[in-house]
């Protein structure tokens, strides 16, 4: 969880350091949901961060969170239906679809904010990923297709960061983490035990 804890760390950093060089272009901030519409999967790590969080929440909260998550579940899988493809690691309905996720609250904001997965954590700002180095990522109310992004220091950042997960990954792997077959939702890891 100290890997996960430094990985949460390094993306913050990040996330702080574009807010600074981007300004007024990062429109993200509590109310804003682009983000927690999308269908999205996380990894055995972040799904045992956010199992352990939910067991620390009063009961009523639980049962409540973990209700959404049940009711969400169904309603992926028919958007995966409807597209014709099943859940599986790596398939994901096209982008722009999208569907509420069970932790976003009724006023806009995460309950589970704090052990939050890294996509949550990062989503917004131009992305970099090493294996798709011909093409950056970002929320489409921050940067439109085809903006420039003046940023000399972005791949050799986010490359450090996308090997420093990696390397957690392997860790946990390693430790005999649960591993799951199946891909893993926010929803899953409200509902499962994925709890180290």
């Amino acid at each position: 969880m100290e890997r996960f804890e430094d990985a949460a760390a390094g993306w913050q950093a990040e996330f702080r350091r574009n807010l600074d060089l981007h300004g007024a272009r990062i429109q993200c901030r509590k109310g804003c949901t682009q983000c927690c519409h999308q269908l999205f999967q996380i990894t055995e790590p972040e799904a045992a961060v956010i199992s352990g969080a939910v067991k620390q929440l009063p009961e009523a909260e639980r049962a409540d969170l973990q209700a959404r998550a049940g009711a969400y579940l169904p309603r992926r899988e028919a958007i995966m239906r409807e597209h014709g493809l099943l859940e599986a690691w790596g398939h994901l309905p096209p982008e722009g679809t999208r569907l509420a996720c069970p932790a976003l609250g009724d006023d806009d904001g995460c309950r589970i904010y704090e052990s939050r997965p890294l996509i949550c954590r990062k989503y917004g700002i131009p992305l970099y990923n090493p294996l798709r180095p011909g093409r950056l990522f970002a929320c489409e109310l921050n940067f439109q297709p085809g903006d420039e992004i003046d940023d000399p220091q972005l791949v050799q950042i986010q490359t450090g960061l996308y090997d420093d997960w990696k390397r957690t990954q392997e860790d946990y792997n390693a430790r005999g983490g649960r591993r799951d077959e199946m891909p893993i939702s926010v929803a899953r890891a409200i509902l499962e035990d994925f709890d180290l």
